[in-house]
């Protein structure tokens, strides 16, 4: 089988006396990063319920938080008055 143009560059330059690059690669101690596992049933269903679950106003979390809107109730002397409407 014939040798890549980039194998024979690596080897030239092993040859002239430069560092070998295959020394610098981190060992992975046969851990494959490529490696996938399929999620289990719990997991797919918990990831659908939260895919478009961002910044809400849930009642039972302590930690959310949420922007009420102030909505402009009249107009005097061209200052709006704004009133925080509760939920």
């Amino acid at each position: 089988m014939a040798q890549s143009s980039a194998y024979k560059h690596r080897a030239r330059r092993i040859r002239e006396g430069h560092a070998d690059p295959a020394d610098r690669r981190g060992s992975w101690n046969g851990v494959m990063p490529v490696e996938r596992r399929t999620p289990t049933l719990h997991e797919a269903r918990e990831r659908q319920r939260r895919k478009y679950e961002r910044n809400r106003c849930l009642p039972d979390r302590d930690d959310s938080f949420c922007f009420l809107p102030l909505i402009p109730l009249r107009q005097t002397d061209g200052h709006a008055l704004l009133v925080q409407i509760r939920a």
